[in-house]
């Protein structure tokens, strides 16, 4: 941290030059400090001209190059999602407890072995895995490095030149791939979506209520607002509200300190902008994911156009950073090419980009959730005793309702009670499956939306 604070003071080049040697004991050792007012210049060749010095003052510069960059540099508008740094080895194993069972005294009451009983804890986890391993590359010259010594304000340019893009296409990137998780959420239907009806004629004031009113409600345990049905509360001090420019502009002009937030410095740290739910960098989301990134429909989003706003817990976002370097969240590295007499500077970052199936989230939009329809496929299959069989549910919807089915057995013709269907559709005829006689081994699996049980979808299994 004292290193921040020192850089930050410097304001010309001669100081940031002084802090530069200061910090470097190659350089510290056989060269002066500068004279305030004077020309580094001649200090600046003497840099130039000697490798050993040149290596030493660049490494000084990459060292430094973040903080220096941050005078003008962009800043990721959802710094709240990093959540820490992992050493090597480490993985995010997320635990959860639900509430415990709850037992009735009279029924255990003659029961003198009641308490010898072991309960097992209604615990939730799940494993985040490092899936992000990029670097970032730029490449300068001894030319740009002389040149940084010939103007006032040189220096500075040299560090930003070198390293500002690196540091910006980074937090750029976090950005981006966050907001592509979240709208991947809210498309997926994990997210719990809320209308609010009649949004374009309601004031700004008349949705914020509508915003505080599920604000509320959070604070209280309920299973609604995590897709695993956990039954957690999230406290005011703990929700982040992510809201469209033009949400914020309404608000901050009209609104400002309401019931949700009590002043102005609170609104504006529990209170994150995005640019747009519905406009994304698809380019730049390809080059960094790859076969990871799955191209929005047009259809997601004019859905995604319709957000206002959404309401998370500050530990939805499951990011980690991992340890590359001394702890550090990058790894900076260069390369002196012998032949172009050019450097290559490279900046590594290893990563976790997940979100947490656990933490609540809610969703706001112009539009009434509804499920419009369950398919299941294949609607119809043979399958021989003992074998299983995959199913797969596609629900469509609108305003982001749930997209979960709860699957079930809903009759068979043979041993019904033998035959299972796991929470994943997949179902499992037994080895010693029989049909009636006279009867064919007919079975019907049926997936069940959750957000409406009058829509549903059925797949036939004949059992050969």
């Amino acid at each position: 941290m004292s290193t921040i604070k020192k850089v930050l003071k410097a304001t010309t080049d001669s100081e940031l030059l002084s802090y530069i040697i200061n910090v470097t004991p190659v350089l510290q050792e056989d060269i002066d400090l500068p004279v305030q007012g004077q020309s580094i210049k001649p200090i600046g060749q003497i840099i130039v001209d000697n490798d050993r010095y040149k290596n030493a003052f660049l490494n000084t510069v990459n060292l430094i190059g973040l903080t220096v960059i941050k005078r003008n540099g962009w800043d990721n508008p959802w710094d709240f999602t990093t959540r820490g740094t992992l050493r090597f080895g480490q993985q995010i194993r997320e635990l959860i407890n639900d509430l415990c069972n709850v037992y009735d005294y009279n029924d255990a009451s003659n029961n003198e072995t009641r308490f010898l009983t072991s309960v097992v804890p209604n615990i939730f986890n799940y494993i985040h895995s490092v899936n992000y391993q990029k670097y970032y590359e730029q490449t300068t010259s001894d030319e740009q490095i002389a040149m940084a010594f010939d103007s006032e304000g040189g220096l500075f340019d040299l560090i930003s030149d070198l390293t500002s893009m690196l540091y910006e296409s980074m937090m750029y990137d976090r950005y981006i791939i966050d907001k592509y998780m979240l709208c991947r959420r809210i498309l997926d239907g994990t997210v719990t979506s809320v209308q609010i009806a009649n949004y374009d004629t309601l004031t700004p004031r008349q949705r914020v209520s509508a915003l505080k009113d599920v604000s509320n409600k959070m604070t209280f345990r309920s299973p609604k607002y995590n897709p695993a049905g956990v039954r957690r509360a999230t406290s005011f001090d703990k929700q982040i509200a992510i809201i469209n420019t033009e949400f914020e502009a309404d608000l901050t002009t009209e609104v400002l300190a309401t019931s949700f937030f009590r002043d102005e410095a609170e609104m504006k740290s529990r209170m994150k902008l995005i640019d747009s739910f519905s406009e994304h960098d698809t380019a730049r989301l390809q080059e960094v994911l790859g076969s990871q990134y799955v191209a929005f429909t047009s259809d997601e989003l004019t859905q995604l156009a319709n957000i206002p706003g959404v309401i998370i817990s500050d530990e939805w976002f499951m990011d980690y950073d991992y340890a590359l370097d001394a702890n550090a969240p990058t790894k900076q590295t260069d390369f002196y090419n012998p032949t172009t007499l050019k450097r290559n500077i490279f900046l590594h970052t290893w990563r976790v980009f997940s979100t947490s199936p656990f933490e609540q989230a809610v969703v706001f939009t112009t539009e009434k959730p509804t499920v419009n329809s369950v398919t299941v496929s294949p609607s119809q299959s043979s399958v021989s005793a003992g074998l299983t069989i995959q199913l797969t549910a596609v629900v469509d919807t609108d305003g982001f309702a749930n997209k979960a089915v709860q699957w079930t057995v809903e009759k068979a013709t043979g041993e019904r009670t033998k035959v299972t269907v796991d929470s994943n559709g997949l179902v499992t005829i037994p080895s010693d499956f029989s049909v009636v006689e006279s009867q064919t081994g007919q079975i019907t699996i049926r997936a069940t939306s959750i957000y409406d049980s009058t829509k549903y979808g059925e797949a036939s299994i004949t059992v050969l």
